[in-house]
């Protein structure tokens, strides 16, 4: 994630004389990454994913603060505290009812403002939010926006007069139910979402992600409700995904954030609410906290963190981890910070000292003792073999999505009882899961026809096998696709694939896969590629050359209409223990011609000794099949 620190604002909590290009250079030494800077001094900051903490204008000084230092600059974190102020400056008459659910929402604080004047923000504060890329809109809006930039707290304003009944339930959604939120957008929700009715059943807000419009702050607004809270940040992810609503909010909800910040953040909201609306407080502070923050200790052996970073004391490891907010007690054990619920091994605290000790200070040691042995993934191996003697043969690799439409599901009869289907798709064409590449790899084939009328195309990749109450089976196949009538070379193709694998070719086919010839105008050789990997022989087994030369002829048989070749081979070697090798030479109208080796390893064969076998082979092949010998 990445987001936008206008140089000033920063400075408001980091006190430091550091230029710009220092903070940039030294921040992405031990820190988050600074991007680049704009002309108007604008730090644009990648944010891993697992830094919540860091996702804000106060976490990047915080983090600046201690690294600085490290460099020989001078710097500090400005700890600005604030205290709620106005509790006699007037009656507090106004009633809110809150239930809410603490497994869904473990902190809730929440206060009533009356005499509040929706107005254009300070000329310092809507600057502020538009250098760091958010629209400003009113004071009541900028100060929610405000404090989202600033802490990496989302808050949210309802206007206190909409809500019927002055009563908040957080809870649970229903299957199926709507919501319009501020952008306009109606809602269904899948259900199990975390939602807030008012007295009447109304949903006015979508927590976590956006409120709802019938509960928005307008210009004629004068009562509004601050609320500020953390969910369960799984909730929030799913309810954001399965609604297609992203939203910066949402970002920050679904990675977790500290429950120990809610106050002071909360407070200085009330603070700035008053100052810039006029607004009073005129009700008494909610604040459900059910199950307080203890802090989690991690205990960090001084000599594993020596084995990681090189010579370093205790002393230095302290002055290291407390400008980050971490306590050091006797023996390194170490007192995490609420903010930083990331931190939970030995491993995580050596990541952190490491880190601003700076890896460049590391000293490079190379590895003692034996190479460390390596087992490969035979799926691997396999994969990348098949993809390059496939390629090396001639043919092109297809990569196509995982996902099929509900009318390729029709047209190629799967049936939908057996497939996943997504509950959120991008779009209709991506509805399904794939439990077979046929419509895919065909779907490519019809593009390309236009191209080129001789296509040779194979893909390698997962179909999606369903599992009651599971995710699914991903089972890798491999197709390859020819147009026109190719069954010979779909066969002899197969053929060679066995043989890289140290497979015996099978009788039947389908014991490993398929091939076919769909409405006469493409083939298809389609295969288990799983089973071809269970029953590999990547060990080839050494035959020596036999002494004696082997007897060479050729027979040719008449044969019937649409006739299978394959069984009439193997039939005919193992006729008798003398036919070495039988392999089809000749394809013409009705005719099929096979090559036949009789080879013995223990003396030379001649033609009288051979006469009575091909009479054996001749007979067994007429009375078996119905073919004739073609006359010499």
């Amino acid at each position: 994630m990445n987001i936008l620190v206008p140089d000033s604002w920063l400075r408001e909590y980091l006190k430091t004389k550091a230029t710009p290009s220092q903070i940039k250079e030294y921040l992405s030494l031990c820190g988050p990454s600074v991007e680049r800077i704009t002309k108007d001094r604008v730090y644009e900051i990648e944010i891993t994913s697992n830094r919540p903490d860091s996702m804000s204008i106060f976490g990047v000084a915080r983090e600046a603060a201690a690294i600085l230092p490290r460099f020989g600059i001078p710097a500090k974190l400005a700890l600005q505290g604030v205290s709620l102020k106005g509790k006699e400056s007037h009656q507090r008459k106004l009633k809110l009812t809150v239930k809410t659910d603490s497994k869904l929402n473990p902190r809730w604080t929440s206060v009533v403002f009356d005499d509040v004047n929706v107005g254009v923000s300070p000329k310092w504060l809507s600057e502020w939010l538009e250098l760091s890329g958010i629209r400003s809109i009113n004071n009541v809006i900028d100060v929610t926006n405000f404090l989202m930039r600033a802490f990496g707290q989302p808050a949210h304003v309802f206007d206190y007069d909409t809500i019927s009944g002055h009563s908040m339930k957080l809870r649970a959604s229903k299957k199926r139910e709507k919501i319009t939120t501020l952008d306009g957008k109606t809602h269904t929700l899948p259900g199990d979402d975390i939602v807030i009715e008012d007295g009447s059943g109304k949903l006015i807000d979508l927590c976590g992600i956006m409120g709802g419009k019938n509960s928005s702050v307008t210009d004629k607004t004068t009562r509004v409700i601050l609320f500020l809270q953390t969910y369960d940040p799984s909730h929030i992810r799913k309810t954001s995904m399965m609604v297609s609503h992203r939203t910066e909010a949402a970002s920050l909800f679904e990675k977790g954030l500290d429950t120990e910040s809610i106050m002071p953040v909360f407070l200085k909201g009330v603070s700035m609410m008053q100052e810039l609306t006029g607004g009073k407080i005129a009700s008494a502070v909610t604040d459900m906290y059910p199950s307080p923050y203890k802090s989690n200790i991690v205990s960090v052996n001084l000599s594993k963190i020596v084995s990681y970073i090189g010579d370093i004391t205790e002393a230095e490891i302290k002055k290291i981890l407390e400008p980050l907010g971490f306590t050091v007690k006797k023996d390194l054990h170490v007192v995490v910070p609420s903010f930083r619920r990331d931190v939970t091994l030995d491993v995580d605290i050596i990541e952190e000292i490491a880190r601003i000790y700076g890896y460049h200070n590391i000293t490079s040691t190379l590895p003692k003792g034996e190479l460390p042995m390596t087992i490969q993934n035979p799926m691997l191996f396999w994969e990348e073999e098949t993809k390059i003697r496939l390629r090396d043969w001639g043919y092109t690799e297809l990569l196509t999505y995982s996902m099929i439409s509900e009318e390729q599901m029709d047209t190629f009869v799967l049936d939908k009882s057996k497939a996943y289907k997504i509950s959120n798709p991008l779009s209709n064409e991506w509805l399904y899961m794939r439990p077979s590449l046929l419509p895919s790899v065909l779907s490519a084939v019809k593009q390309n026809l236009n191209i080129r009328e001789d296509l040779k195309l194979f893909e390698l990749s997962f179909v999606y096998e369903l599992r009651q109450n599971d995710l699914p089976l991903e089972k890798p196949m491999l197709i390859v696709v020819w147009t026109g009538k190719k069954y010979p070379e779909a066969k002899g193709l197969a053929e060679a694939l066995f043989d890289v694998f140290g497979i015996p070719f099978p009788e039947a086919i389908k014991e490993y896969g398929s091939i076919e010839i769909l409405a006469g105008e493409i083939t298809v050789l389609y295969l288990d590629f799983s089973r071809l990997v269970a029953n590999a022989k990547p060990i080839k087994t050494y035959k020596p050359i036999p002494k004696y030369p082997p007897i060479v002829e050729d027979l040719a048989f008449v044969v019937p209409e649409q006739f299978e070749v394959g069984p009439l081979i193997a039939l005919l070697k193992k006729a008798h223990p003398l036919v070495f090798h039988v392999s089809l030479l000749d394809v013409h109208g009705s005719m099929r011609t096979f090559h036949i080796e009789y080879q013995n390893s223990k003396k030379n064969l001649t033609n009288e000794y051979v006469t009575p076998i091909r009479e054996k082979l001749i007979r067994l092949a007429e009375e078996k099949f119905g073919v004739t010998i073609k006359n010499p």
